[in-house]
């Protein structure tokens, strides 16, 4: 039996004024005709990944890249080929994008992508998209009110401890209006109903060995508590849409960061730090972002 092909495909998150993300519909007579993915394509035998990137997305779509930064790169297999993907954020481009390859292209907020056909291995770029890079515990009201005005970050809400005030659906509608993600830092597959009577984004499990496909599509957010490589396999395997990896020794040396991240295919934020300044390094490490906790 021959094996499967494998390919390197560059693709580009371009966004529009108004914050919505262009996809593309795979034209007939195309491998997955009519599903939807990111433009982009294959990249040439040892052409860089930007220049590819420019190349892929002046052809499709008319349009000049000036600058893009790394979003995620995955690895995905179908059952008849394999697909090394990287997808970066188009932050700077010159023109209108235009329908030059045949394809239908649709315009949308990134909530909404969940709820298109899109390619399965496409699906990480979504959530990578929704969840801003840099992530903070928050365990108090007085906490959230700090959110009221900041940047859009990803918020994991911990439930006090019984007793104490607990966050009310109007503070989690507050910080999501605010651009903020909201998840409920939980402690079992029951803060599932609880975070989604709460109007959150999502919840964040420990890793717990069973299957966590509660939403293939990813419009409400499963993230799995990880402390080491083989915990985050099985919690892409149990269908976790995104990581957090916090070691209870420490952060994970960058080293080892890397090396996951290359192989996992997911957005991973490495934890637990006091504060921001590693951001760009974990970035650099193939991380999607950093999430801060002081603990008492």
């Amino acid at each position: 039996m021959a094996s499967p092909t494998e390919i390197h495909v560059i693709a580009g998150a371009v966004r529009d004024g108004h914050g919505r993300v262009l996809i593309a519909q795979r034209p007939r007579g195309r491998h997955m005709a009519g599903r939807w993915e990111f433009p982009g394509g294959k990249l040439d035998s040892g052409e860089d990944s930007f220049a590819g990137l420019k190349r892929e997305l002046a052809e499709e779509l008319g349009i000049a890249v000036r600058e893009a930064r790394p979003l995620i790169r995955l690895r995905y297999e179908y059952p008849d080929r394999r697909v090394t993907l990287e997808a970066w954020q188009v932050t700077s481009y010159e023109g209108v994008p235009k329908a030059l390859d045949s394809q239908a292209l649709a315009w949308a907020r990134p909530d909404e992508l969940p709820s298109h056909d899109l390619l399965e291995a496409d699906r990480a770029i979504v959530t990578a998209l929704r969840l801003p890079r840099l992530a903070r515990v928050v365990t108090t009201l007085a906490q959230f009110r700090l959110l009221r005005g900041s940047a859009p970050q990803t918020v994991f809400w911990r439930e006090p401890p019984a007793g104490e005030p607990t966050i009310d659906l109007d503070t989690v509608i507050n910080a999501r209006s605010g651009g903020h993600r909201v998840l409920l830092l939980g402690t079992d597959v029951d803060s599932v109903r609880a975070a989604a009577l709460a109007g959150c984004d999502g919840a964040v499990l420990p890793e717990l060995g069973q299957s966590l496909h509660i939403d293939r599509e990813g419009s409400f957010l499963i993230g799995v508590l990880c402390g080491d490589a083989e915990s985050a396999r099985e919690a892409r395997a149990e269908g976790a849409h995104f990581l957090i990896v916090a070691p209870e020794v420490g952060p994970m040396p960058q080293n080892e960061l890397e090396a996951l991240c290359e192989y996992i295919g997911l957005p991973v934020f490495a934890g637990w730090y006091p504060d921001a300044r590693c951001l760009e390094s974990l970035h650099q490490a193939g991380a999607h972002g950093c999430a801060l906790w002081r603990k008492p």
